[in-house]
């Protein structure tokens, strides 16, 4: 009777035993399962862009599993800036009453026509005018690839959430899929062809020359002033 009572207390206590360490594990795997999803969370939902910005407003990630689960993200100077002038743009369009997708189509028809219309103004303005233009365009081109993307391309997007790009239209009629990759990669790839064009029609116009390049650096120096002021 004695040894039947004591197995029996044996029998209960592995069991409760059995029961608590379940309810350990069981605890342990929902704690990983919020580390997680709060891992994912902080990666994935995070300031993302559509359109040719699709991707380029999210935070880079150069910390995770800090602490609890904690995930460190720091978002790039570069990405910074670009956030910061877009910003101020729309903050500045939305206060000046113009309705927002008004105000987007008028961007996109700049952003659309203005390459061709500089081209055009190159081939009808004299050499030197034409390889200020180049130096220009040259320049527009090292922003989009400093602040990694295109600056009127995030505020369209942010003015009215339509996430059209003028891109599209090339990775329509090429039959590429249009994404975010695909925009970047043909962005890149059109301006280098557009540049290559211009610089080849400011050569046959006779703007690379010493004696424009030297003008050009007289007054991109301000050398002017001191004529100036020596009057």
């Amino acid at each position: 009777m004695n040894q039947h009572m004591k197995n029996k207390e044996n029998e209960n206590e592995n069991k409760n035993k059995n029961e608590n360490k379940n309810e350990i594990d069981k605890v342990v795997d929902e704690g990983k399962a919020e580390v997680v999803d709060e891992g994912k969370a902080g990666v994935i939902g995070d300031d993302k862009v559509v359109g040719e910005g699709e991707g380029e407003g999210k935070a880079e990630v150069v910390g995770e599993g800090k602490g609890d689960g904690e995930v460190v993200k720091q978002i790039g100077i570069r990405k910074k800036i670009r956030n910061y002038i877009v910003n101020k743009n729309v903050e500045s369009i939305k206060r000046s009453g113009i309705p927002l997708d008004l105000a987007c189509l008028f961007i996109k028809i700049i952003h659309f026509r203005m390459p061709f219309d500089i081209m055009l103004m190159a081939y009808f303005s004299s050499p030197f005018v034409s390889l200020c233009l180049w130096i220009t365009v040259m320049s527009i081109f090292s922003c989009f690839i400093l602040l990694d993307g295109c600056v009127l391309s995030v505020i369209e997007y942010k003015l009215t959430g339509n996430s059209l790009n003028v891109m599209d239209i090339f990775l329509w009629l090429f039959g590429y899929d249009i994404h975010y990759k695909n925009r970047y990669n043909a962005t890149i790839i059109a301006a280098i062809i557009y540049l290559l064009l211009f610089f080849s029609l400011v050569w046959n116009k006779g703007g690379v020359t010493y004696d424009n390049f030297n003008k050009l650096l007289y007054y991109g120096t301000f050398s002017y002033f001191t004529k100036w002021i020596s009057l």
